[in-house]
């Protein structure tokens, strides 16, 4: 009778046991798959913001490069606003546009005062619109995508370009 009861006690440790490690294990499924989802949303909220976020950055890049505040320009175009940056090349004097169209922002680099073709500039990244205002020495460009809308601001002062 003894040896029935010690047996008895030893299956009742040996599924408590299994039923200890079953626990464990649905707990560590449960939060791997929780984490897995939310990795999912992060990413997936990422590569919508990705191409508006690289729009800014490169932009800033770009205003960065300009040899001083006053080689930057802003006028109308049909994307919104178009960015001229002026810049010698020994003696001759060049443009770069930046501006949008089609849905893209394109970059361009003629000669300074020649004829401008929206179609020839190099398509950079998808962006529906740029937006762009210079007030006091305090540039300010939005741009925008189906998913949303980013801004930079640069401090021009002093004829650098500060961010």
């Amino acid at each position: 009778m003894n040896e029935t009861k010690s047996s008895q006690k030893q299956n009742m440790s040996g599924l408590m046991v299994l039923l200890l490690f079953g626990i464990f294990a649905v707990c560590i499924l449960s939060v791997l798959l929780s984490g897995t989802r939310i990795y999912d949303r992060l990413t997936e909220r990422d590569k919508i913001t990705f191409d508006t976020r690289s729009a800014v950055q490169y932009l800033a890049t770009r205003i960065h490069q300009a040899e001083n505040a006053a080689s930057l320009t802003l006028e109308s175009a049909e994307g919104g606003t178009m960015l001229r940056i002026a810049q010698a090349y020994g003696e001759e004097l060049y443009e770069t546009l930046l501006y949008c169209h089609d849905g893209w922002l394109c970059e361009l680099f003629v000669p300074a005062g020649e004829e401008f073709e929206p179609d020839a500039g190099e398509r950079i990244l998808p962006v529906e619109r740029m937006i762009g205002t210079i007030d006091n020495g305090l540039l300010t460009l939005s741009v925008a995508d189906e998913n949303g809308e980013q801004t930079i601001s640069l401090l021009l002062r002093g004829g650098e370009v500060h961010p």
